[in-house]
């Protein structure tokens, strides 16, 4: 099993969702901006995504905004650190309560730290009906084992420090903020506590005796050590994997893997839209479920990352009858840099990016557009007709979510697991620009996206058939054995 604490830090990077809040007081300014450069770019970063984002002031006020620029511009007195300007980004970003509106500058500084050898707190949990639990071993002794909750952190309330992240994770809800904070605590807390030989945690056991623990900081390597040392038990799932196989009694499981090209799919050329393998892997599947005469058909999208409709779209298209629509609306922003980067991408018209493009050069800049969605027409060959299952969960983000979405609203799937953090209506679409001192990169969302039935709810997808995680410490997947007892009892 791989693990699991470099992977949630690996993930967190991977996910760009940082956090800042300790300014790290003692740190010498070697490296800094001036107090010029730093204002600069607080200006910039305001001014630009005013321009570009599809609607900045969704969720907080121009007043709300203007205020928090300005009391982050009034913190910069000189000379500042370039890892405290990076973090401030983050302060900025996170006001919006936008997940895909971020910065990933803070990353570069905290790689370079562990890098270098830097220690981190060694804290792996996950949520469970909104309490945080131990899913690790976190130090040599037998304190603060896997499966106790988790009541108090550094000095603080668990309550505390999610209200301290959530100032400053971009996150469009808490249950989105707590799947973030979940993917990658020992970074979280590196940012809110700065850097720390040990912290205090306080907890309740598994025996519901309430204690208190001291978690020593570890380097990677002896993270790798430690969990080698001391694996706790969890389903062998693979996530990224494209699976398909026949379960028996009728059931057939495919878990499709990523809606994008793998790193193994992409080539020498690393072009994320390589499509034909997943096409001839979804062809292959198909081709399978229907040779074995399957009635019921479990979609896993589980820990599911998301990725591009076109992939989505060859699987959905076995499942209907009838054309549809990705959503029931679809707007744009045509800001000056959205504008840019699309201003050589000529599709065709019949597709969705090619009427992006198309409605981006019509527009006025800054105007807001309407994106007419294409339909998506069925695909007959081997299109299966038995009753559908989508298995979600927390981490089924991003298209993974939409679509489970969508097959909810064509009528088309139960949808079973628990509801996702991220969210099928939805700001998103992103685009980039880099401020110009610091060179920070700054995602934005373009468009706006409302799933098929119109609910613009900020809410993640909500199952018909609610089924809890996996239970800490359970090598069964819970999860998945659930869902084929629901399935074998609608017959």
């Amino acid at each position: 099993m791989a693990n699991r604490f470099a992977r949630n830090l690996v993930a967190s990077f991977a996910m760009m969702i940082a956090s800042p809040l300790a300014a790290q007081e003692s740190a010498p300014c070697e490296h800094c901006y001036t107090a010029e450069e730093a204002r600069e770019d607080l200006r910039t970063l305001y001014a630009r995504l005013q321009q570009e984002h599809v609607d900045l002031f969704a969720r907080r006020s121009r007043t709300e905004y203007d205020a928090h620029i300005e009391s982050l511009r009034s913190r910069i007195d000189g000379p500042i650190p370039k890892a405290e300007f990076h973090l401030m980004l983050h302060e900025a970003m996170a006001l919006g309560n936008v997940g895909h509106a971020k910065t990933e500058a803070a990353m570069g500084d905290l790689f370079a730290y562990v890098g270098e050898g830097g220690a981190i707190i060694p804290l792996s949990v996950t949520y469970r009906d909104g309490a945080m639990v131990t899913d690790q071993w976190a130090g040599e002794g037998e304190s603060l084992p896997p499966g106790s909750r988790i009541t108090g952190l550094g000095g603080i309330s668990l309550a505390e420090f999610e209200s301290r992240a959530r100032s400053i994770i971009s996150a469009d809800s808490d249950r989105l903020l707590r799947s973030q904070i979940e993917l990658g605590l020992p970074a979280y807390l590196y940012f809110v506590f700065g850097p720390q030989e040990s912290l205090a945690i306080e907890y309740i056991g598994p025996d519901g005796q309430p204690a208190t623990a001291s978690v020593s900081a570890m380097g990677l390597g002896e993270m790798y050590a430690m969990q080698a040392a001391r694996p706790v038990a969890a389903p062998d799932r693979s996530p990224g994997a494209r699976i398909h196989r026949d379960l028996g009694e009728g059931i057939y499981y495919l878990q499709p893997g990523p809606f994008s090209a793998t790193e193994e799919e992409r080539g020498e050329d690393g072009e994320t839209y390589t499509i034909a393998p997943f096409r001839a892997f979804v062809e292959e599947a198909f081709t399978a479920i229907s040779a074995s005469g399957a009635t019921d058909l479990v979609i896993d999208l589980r820990d599911n990352g998301g990725g591009d409709a076109s992939f989505s779209d060859l699987i959905v298209a076995r499942l209907v009858e009838e054309p549809y629509r990705y959503a029931s609306r679809y707007e744009v922003r045509a800001g000056p840099n959205t504008k840019a980067a699309w201003a050589d991408r000529e599709g065709d018209a019949n597709t969705l990016a090619g009427r992006i493009a198309a409605a981006l050069a019509s527009a006025d800049d800054g105007q807001v557009v309407s994106v007419d969605l294409p339909l998506t027409q069925p695909i007959a060959d081997n299109a299966f007709d038995g009753r559908v299952w989508v298995l979600v969960n927390q981490h089924s983000y991003s298209n993974a979510a939409v679509v489970a979405a969508l097959m909810q609203d064509l009528g088309i799937a139960t949808i079973v697991g628990e509801e996702t953090a991220d969210l099928p209506t939805t700001y998103g679409a992103v685009e980039t620009f880099a401020l110009p001192n610091s060179g920070a990169v700054i995602t934005y969302p373009k468009a706006y996206m409302v799933r098929p039935s119109g609910e613009e709810t900020t809410r993640g997808v909500v199952p018909d058939f609610v089924i809890a995680p996996n239970p800490v410490g359970s090598a069964e997947d819970v999860m998945l054995e659930t869902a084929l007892v629901q399935i074998r009892a609608e017959r």
